[in-house]
């Protein structure tokens, strides 16, 4: 082969490999294009710095005790598995009876395929804490809680004492008011039904 063909082919191939490579992102640009623009737009607020706090393990129950004690104007849970059966668990449950009888907007919304919510659910509903399944039609998998409208919890953590106190698990807390309130409104449709 000669000097010039070889070099003919090579420059065929950088071209072709030039042009997949455009194409590709070209197309990768377009599906970005769609994806946001089906997805709702959610401002960021300029210059505003969200503060977040990893929680990871057991750090996470002293965080969440602290955190709910201090609530004196809501509480909003929805919570996959809120298993009450340990003295840990049982002090949150307490710990939401009290503040919701102290006048604490108090609201919780449990999954329905849960064997051991039903303890959690029997004890908030007999002390007038309004507590609700989700809609057999969803599986409320979420672990969030909104306290006071500024603070979000999510992650991975259940409320129980393995989640507590043994499981390797990861949360933020986010403690920003344009996020709470966008998650209250989440909060809301679910525990309304939707």
């Amino acid at each position: 082969m000669r000097r010039g063909s070889a070099t003919s082919i090579v420059l065929v191939i950088v071209i072709i490999a030039s042009l997949a490579f455009y194409a590709g992102f070209r197309l990768g640009q377009t599906q970005t294009q769609q994806i946001t623009a089906q997805a709702p737009q959610q401002p960021v607020p300029q210059g505003e710095c969200i503060k977040l706090e990893i929680i990871n393990d057991d750090d996470y129950y002293p965080k969440l005790l602290d955190l709910l004690s201090k609530a004196n104007k809501s509480i909003y849970i929805s919570m996959f598995e809120f298993k009450s059966d340990t003295d840990e668990v049982a002090k949150v449950l307490e710990l939401l009876i009290s503040k919701a009888k102290k006048g604490v907007d108090v609201k919780v919304v449990l999954e329905n395929t849960i064997d051991e919510n039903e303890l959690t659910y029997r004890r908030l509903l007999d002390n007038g804490v309004p507590v609700r399944y989700d809609t057999r039609s969803r599986t409320t998998h979420t672990k969030l809680i909104i306290i006071d409208g500024y603070i979000v919890i999510v992650g991975s953590h259940n409320w129980s004492y393995s989640a507590f106190m043994r499981n390797h698990e990861a949360s933020v807390a986010i403690y920003d008011e344009n996020i709470a309130k966008q998650e209250t409104k989440y909060f809301m449709q679910i525990y309304s039904g939707n």
